[in-house]
């Protein structure tokens, strides 16, 4: 088969975005950008199972470089909405690189103490990025290629799921924690460089409000629109439960396996797997929902959790990593189902506000799952953790399930 005859082709899946040079731009600096997410996130958590082999120290690290969202993420929509976005994605991509750099020369020397104060200073850092950066993508393309940069940016955002996985476990494996949060900071130059030559659309001009009045304002649009209410409620359950399980991969990997870095690199791969094959099947048209929540959506939620209780329950290594990839496939399908819910038609005046809130129930509920299995698995034992969230996630989306199909 020929380059020309393959099925899958990015340009086409972006529909007209990537003959705007300004997306060709921004999609150069975020496909490094998220690498380095990928990679700082797989070190955090095997420094954090190296230094304590404790699944509750894990679960806070992971929990803490993900948890100040849940609190300041509303606020950071607002100011998203109000500020120089290109001055914010580089104030905020320039903040994590200095971060990761200071943990990786301090390493040497520090202990316990300075993996958490990095991570909560990811944390909060993170809480600004994330709603600033969905804003940017859909302010670079024109209205009607907004869904297109949604599952283009979910397909970029996983393919970095499955390749810096791997990359941060050899890297961990055979130079070293430190060089791997080197490799981090590195990703992150490229993003740096391309900002200042982006020109994103303007927002209207609003008149002047109070951060509470805004805050209020963004509140009211999200409750008082069903889909993306319901795209929240959905987001905020999942994410809790099936990305909660997949921040504890490290005491999956090694303390229940005894695999190792490698190992952790391995399920993190299986987990980048399942959502890249999950993106693609999305970008192409394939569950194509817009705004709107079809039932196939619900039950890939129902089958994250299940994805979860297997992770648990598993017998053998093998069947641990089947399990791990279809938990990051359902991830994505649920992931990018809700975002193009939400933001296919969102008003760009709105988007930074809207997606903070997603941005709680997407990151800032995943450091709740992450908290909550990491100390279960402490007491019971991690299999015991995972299958026990995992149950009460299903019963949990039949009960949404029901009132979803009771509703129509």
């Amino acid at each position: 088969m020929t380059l020309r005859k393959l099925p899958l082709d990015i340009t086409a899946l972006a529909g007209g975005a990537f003959r705007d040079a300004q997306f060709r731009l921004f999609f150069f600096g975020i496909f490094f950008a998220v690498q380095a997410i990928w990679v700082q996130r797989v070190t955090l958590g095997w420094l954090a199972w190296e230094r304590t082999g404790s699944a509750a120290f894990v679960g806070l690290v992971a929990g803490l470089s993900l948890a100040p969202a849940l609190v300041l993420g509303p606020l950071f929509g607002v100011m998203t909405d109000r500020v120089d976005i290109r001055r914010a994605a580089f104030t905020t991509n320039a903040l994590m690189a200095l971060v990761l750099a200071l943990l990786a020369i301090s390493l040497p020397f520090s202990g316990s103490l300075a993996l958490v104060l990095a991570a909560f200073a990811i944390g909060l850092i993170s809480a600004a990025h994330h709603p600033v950066r969905m804003s940017l993508g859909p302010r670079l393309v024109p209205v009607s290629e907004v869904r297109h940069i949604v599952s283009v940016a979910a397909l970029n955002f996983n393919l970095a799921r499955l390749v810096a996985p791997v990359i941060a476990g050899a890297v961990i494996a055979n130079f070293g924690a430190g060089v791997a949060l080197w490799v981090s900071v590195l990703c992150y130059v490229p993003m740096l460089i391309v900002l200042p030559r982006l020109r994103p659309r303007d927002l209207p001009i609003r008149p002047p409000a109070s951060v509470f009045a805004d805050l209020r304002e963004g509140l009211l649009y999200a409750l008082r629109a069903p889909v993306v209410r319901l795209a929240l409620v959905i987001t905020l359950v999942f994410s809790t439960i099936v990305r909660g399980a997949l921040e504890v991969l490290p005491v999956l990997a090694d303390g229940a396996y005894a695999k190792g870095a490698a190992g952790l690199g391995v399920l993190t791969a299986a987990a980048g797997a399942g959502a890249v094959s999950s993106a693609m099947l999305k970008a192409s048209g394939i569950g194509a929902s817009g705004a709107s929540i079809p039932p196939m959506v619900l039950w890939m939620a129902v089958l994250g959790q299940g994805a979860v209780i297997a992770m648990g329950l598993s017998p053998g290594w093998y069947l641990a990593i089947l399990a791990t990839a279809v938990a990051g496939f359902c991830a994505t399908w649920v992931g990018v189902s809700m975002q193009s819910a939400i933001q296919t038609d969102l008003p760009d005046e709105y988007r930074g506000r809207v997606m903070s809130l997603w941005v709680v129930a997407g990151f800032g509920a995943v450091a709740l799952g992450a908290f909550a299995i990491g100390g279960i698995g402490e007491i019971l034992g991690i299999g015991a953790a995972l299958a026990l969230v995992g149950g009460g996630g299903i019963m949990i989306m039949g009960a949404l399930i029901l009132g979803v199909q009771a509703r129509r």
